[in-house]
Order: structure tokens, then C-alpha cells, then sequence
């Protein structure tokens, strides 16, 4: 019986993992955009009343370079990664107080949609 993706995010909701992967086997995913295909699920789980999760589209159909590093490339096919916003939100805080966005530029924090790290 196949599930729907709404279905096994539901279900990953109710379990204790803190992040959640599925893969998507099978469908010829290679022509759709991710940006808006990515959104598109976001607002479906904010209609089934889980918006407090986000849905990250990896696929390997798409040319995201960060720092020099092709990073979807070798995905063996499209991953939804599943995590819930505050743990990004603390994830992303705890990541602003090292060194780690030192070397991106600018392009990167405009594709990674973060805002840059306030020099002191």
C-alpha cells in the first residue's frame, strides 16, 4: 500500500525522531522547479495542521553550489528532509556564533536565505 507524502510526514510527526528522510523513488521528477514545488508542500502540511514542520527538497536534478561544493549532485534521487522549524531556527542561531558561514559569499546567504553574520 502506498502512502501519500503528506501520510509519512504525519507519521514521522508522531514518532520521537527528531528529523525525518524520505526518499522519492520512482517518478520522474526532473522537470519540476524546486522552489516552488518545495513551498507548494510546506503550505500542504500548514492546511493538514502541521506547520510547524518544514520540508527541505534536495534534488539532484538542480545546480545548488554553496562555497564552491556541488551539493546535491550525488543525492541518488530527490530527498525530503523533514525537521521541525524551531529545531532549524536553534540549529541556524547555534551556527551564526562559530566560523562556519565565514568563507560563503554573498550569493550563498541569498541561496541558502539566511541573513549574514553580524561582525562585532
Amino acid at each position: 500500500m502506498d502512502k501519500s507524502l503528506v501520510e509519512m510526514i504525519q507519521e514521522w510527526n508522531e514518532s520521537n525522531f527528531k528529523t525525518g528522510l524520505v526518499l522519492h523513488i520512482g517518478d520522474d521528477l526532473e522537470s519540476i522547479s524546486r522552489k516552488p514545488y518545495q513551498k507548494f508542500l510546506n503550505e500542504e502540511l500548514k492546511k493538514n495542521k502541521m506547520g510547524d514542520i518544514k520540508v527541505l527538497v534536495f534534488t539532484p536534478f538542480e545546480d545548488f553550489n554553496i562555497a564552491g561544493v556541488d551539493t546535491r549532485k550525488m543525492a541518488p534521487c530527490v530527498l525530503y528532509n523533514l525537521a521541525k522549524r524551531e529545531d532549524l531556527s536553534k540549529a541556524g542561531n547555534k551556527l551564526s556564533k562559530t566560523k562556519w558561514y565565514d568563507n560563503l559569499l554573498t550569493e550563498d546567504f541569498k541561496r541558502l536565505n539566511i541573513k549574514k553574520k553580524k561582525i562585532l
